[in-house]
């Protein structure tokens, strides 16, 4: 790779037709031919591809910022994304106030809820031949669960799900007309819900917010709309993206749908094999905060840097036969929850959320295939848009990922 002046050579497009028809052969690719490829799309950003690269830079904050931008594109605010896109030392006091609401202890007390959502939601196709496993199933429940794990008003789970598609489109097509007219809604929410929680404290994400306290004073109301930008945009789509990828591959594979019925207790691994295989983000991202050298490239500061998780994941000089599923695997050291600081906040959340959803999927339709076109998201999210399932048997064979 050669750079003159401040031209540099486009090494790969992610919007390439090929590397959208079969990303992660695209990654591998770039990872075996030039680990630290850079695109002019999106402003022009470089792309770190392996693992031990992207868990060096989750680590070196003072080389790798998240505060100037955690995504590429930016998606400015004129604020901070909160806790995400503070950090260190700042970060851990933003983390902190999520942290009594997102433990491993209070999951595990709401799986029963969970389960029951699930259950309510899949008793609903009881009669029904076919669904569109992604927007009548994995965006349903994403966004059911997240407002019970984060006591957010139950009926406003549908704008909480548009509003995380729109952002999500808004980012992969660079619509940031979308993007401001999203935002500014979500902030009209967030200033509404704290007026009326300042008059009458209940119950809910609001009320704890504004009694808890950040370096010994309360929030502001840039801080509120913060959290819940990331919280109720990012913390929906996430979620809803992984168990998309729970369905697709479970309905191409019967023998994993009968492995897991019969052994239950293998489940959890399932789940984490699923993050790895299909994690949820394909990339969030960085700045230069001073200038570096990767692999021969000279990156300066103020450059664009995508952590391409979706690459990390299937790297196979950190993973044994890397491009296989394995169910049962062990170890799983994968990085498909991010790593460091801002490993995600809500990741026991999403794990509590995909191993309830695959057990009640699997003991009310054992039997189900792919049966249409699928619509897939594009960068930075990897997840679907459509998934049309039909129940019983299906054809044999995979359908392409």
């Amino acid at each position: 790779m050669t750079i003159a002046n401040e031209d540099r050579t486009v090494d790969w497009n992610p919007f390439d037709p090929s590397a959208l028809a079969d990303p992660y052969e695209a990654f591998k690719d770039a990872r075996s031919r030039c680990p630290v490829p850079y695109s002019d799309q999106l402003g022009g950003f470089w792309s770190l591809l392996r693992h031990d690269d992207i868990a060096a830079a989750c680590k070196d904050h003072t080389t790798f910022s998240s505060e100037p931008q955690f995504s590429v594109p930016a998606l400015d605010i004129g604020f901070p994304w909160l806790p995400i896109q503070v950090d260190p030392p700042r970060h851990e006091a933003y983390r902190a106030v999520l942290r009594p609401y997102l433990t491993r202890t209070r999951m595990s007390e709401l799986m029963p809820a969970m389960r029951e959502l699930a259950r309510e939601i899949l008793h609903g196709f009881a009669g029904r031949e076919s669904i569109d496993a992604a927007t009548e199933f994995a965006h349903v429940y994403a966004a059911r669960t997240l407002c019970l794990a984060l006591d957010l008003p139950a009926d406003h789970w549908k704008t909480f799900r548009q509003w995380a598609y729109d952002i999500t489109h808004a980012s992969s097509t660079n619509d940031m007309a979308l993007f401001a007219s999203v935002v500014q809604q979500v902030f009209a929410y967030v200033d509404a819900e704290a007026a009326a929680r300042t008059e009458a404290p209940g119950d809910d994400l609001m009320s704890s917010l504004l009694a808890t306290e950040i370096d010994g004073r309360p929030p502001t109301i840039a801080e509120l709309r913060g959290y819940y930008l990331l919280l109720i945009t990012a913390g929906h789509d996430t979620s809803a993206n992984t168990l998309g990828s729970v369905v697709f591959h479970l309905a191409q594979h019967p023998d994993h749908r009968a492995r897991l019925r019969s052994a239950p207790e293998l489940v959890p691994l399932a789940v984490e094999e699923i993050v790895r295989f299909y994690p949820p983000l394909v990339a969030l991202g960085r700045q230069v905060a001073a200038d570096t050298e990767r692999f021969g490239c000279p990156m300066k500061r103020g450059d664009q840097v995508a952590l391409v998780w979706a690459s990390a994941t299937r790297d196979e000089a950190h993973f044994a036969d890397a491009d296989e599923f394995v169910i049962d695997r062990r170890p799983n050291a994968h990085i498909g929850f991010g790593h460091g600081v801002h490993h995600c906040v809500g990741a026991d959340l999403a794990r509590v959320q995909l191993r309830v959803a695959m057990e009640e999927l699997l003991a009310a339709f054992p039997e189900f295939h792919i049966s249409g076109p699928i619509v897939r998201t594009v960068w930075p999210t990897n997840g679907y848009r459509s998934l049309p399932i039909t129940f019983g048997p299906g054809p044999s064979g995979p359908v392409a990922s």
